[in-house]
């Protein structure tokens, strides 16, 4: 055995595989830091590392099915290679983990949600003592600073919270991730300066319920006044959050929203569905009449926000007058995004104790009735966009063409324009810079531009 695999502290190479939403994006981040201040180096290679981390998601059955899958599929590898270590983190480990060692003898390491800043601990204790799981809840910043390893050369992703206390019926995220937390503002401050410092000037504030923030610290925190205290930042240009609920959407944070330039004129708010009934019974806490309400308070302050929206449909007992409440809430609202999921029945939710009552084939339909529906009106809204100007900030090479760049408006607007310019000059050198742009033709996923002129291009603040 090489000496890189008998001490995890000395088995630089680590690979890390990421499942589900950003904040995993960010708590990844938050891994690969610590493991590398114990001496790691990450790996784009599984082949290549002495430890396998895979970063779970348990929102829907099918992304624990592809860790199961991974899992198997390294079963082999283990069995001729015993010094490799594999370890499994995230909601998916939070919820099972004493399914996952009983099911899968090649795993060496079960870490929760908070724990997982703990890594480098508890993989020493791996080799000491063997297999384990580590998933209590805790302080979480008791495990010391989260300054991270940054994935993205524009973007920093920053928890500003964790946890739930909502107890939406369908949803494991209260049972993975624990009661609601906010971190302190001052802790937030030091790590979104010090991600400007380092070139990141964008910054998404992260959060379950992000409108949530500081009602736990009992000091009179809110997330207006957290978005006050960081927008002047020096070198910061553009500052956002994500994920909403409607019912903590207040009036100075949407007036604070309109009156800060560098923040994104976007939220994103899940509706779920635009039945009463069937929001009763996922315990969203807000009627269709509610969600309305405060679509029409977000747009009275910011006349073209974005609002983006998550969509469940086939929830048990769903008729299809339900479902056709849902169907005209999008057309009332007409979002400028959403994404819709087919409900997925997850154990241990108020929602498991109901019958799935709804056939497959019926929320195929309705799932894909609605991604139609919300293509055809945003191809609309794209068309409507021709001949606008907007400024946009660059974020680096279109994730599908490499001859375009791409950039995000201050709303949510993702747009593309040539890499090169006439002169023969790469855009790709834009990256991070706020720049004029016209749109000049879309289709119902896209949108294209044209440079207004490279003396167009802003310094930013």
């Amino acid at each position: 055995m090489s000496s890189a695999q008998q001490s995890p502290t000395r088995a630089k190479r680590v690979y890390i595989e990421t499942f589900g939403c950003q904040m995993n994006v960010a708590d990844s981040d938050i891994a690969l830091a610590r493991l590398n201040e114990a001496g790691y180096q990450e790996v784009s290679d599984a082949d290549q590392a002495d430890l396998i981390i895979y970063n779970t998601c348990s929102v829907r059955d099918n992304a624990e099915a592809k860790i199961r899958g991974r899992l198997g599929t390294i079963k082999a590898r283990k069995a001729k290679q015993p010094g490799l270590r594999v370890a499994v983190m995230g909601c998916m480990a939070q919820r099972a983990q004493g399914e996952l060692l009983a099911a899968h003898p090649q795993l060496d390491l079960v870490v929760g949600t908070d724990q997982f800043v703990r890594l480098p601990e508890l993989l020493l204790q791996v080799e000491e003592e063997g297999r384990l799981a580590a998933t209590d809840f805790g302080d979480f910043e008791s495990n010391g600073n989260w300054s991270t390893r940054r994935s993205d050369g524009v973007n920093a992703w920053i928890p500003v919270m964790r946890g739930c206390n909502y107890n939406c019926t369908y949803c494991i995220v209260p049972k993975t991730r624990g009661r609601e937390k906010s971190r302190p503002p001052e802790l937030i401050e030091a790590e979104a300066r010090e991600a400007v410092a380092q070139g990141h000037v964008q910054i998404t504030l992260l959060g379950q319920t992000v409108d949530a923030y500081g009602k736990t610290l009992g000091d009179g925190s809110n997330l207006a006044r957290l978005l006050r205290r960081l927008h002047d930042i020096e070198g910061l240009k553009r500052l956002r959050f994500i994920t909403s609920h409607p019912k903590d959407i207040s009036d100075e944070l949407l007036a604070t929203m309109a009156e800060l330039p560098k923040v994104a004129k976007h939220l994103h708010v899940p509706a779920q569905c635009g039945s009463d009934r069937i929001l009763r019974l996922m315990g969203r806490r807000y009627t269709r009449a509610g969600y309305l309400d405060f679509v029409e308070r977000a747009r009275r302050y910011m006349p073209e926000v974005e609002l983006l929206t998550d969509i469940i449909v086939g929830f048990p007992r769903e008729s299809e007058e339900d479902f056709q409440a849902t169907r005209s809430l999008m057309e009332t609202v007409n979002f400028s995004g959403a994404y819709v999921f087919m409900y997925s029945p997850r154990p241990g939710t108020g929602a498991a104790n109901l019958e799935d009552d709804v056939p497959m084939e019926v929320k195929k339909a309705r799932c894909n009735e609605l991604l139609n529906l919300q293509l055809e009106m945003q191809g609309a809204w794209y068309q409507g966009l021709h001949g606008r100007s907007f400024e946009i900030l660059v974020e680096g090479l279109s994730k599908t063409n490499p001859d375009r760049i791409q950039g995000r408006s201050i709303g949510n607007l993702n747009i593309l324009v040539d890499r090169y310019g006439a002169d023969g000059e790469d855009r790709l050198a834009w990256t991070g810079q706020l720049v004029k742009v016209r749109i000049t033709s879309s289709t119902s996923l896209s949108l294209f531009a044209e440079a207004l002129s490279p003396a167009m291009v802003a310094s930013g603040a």
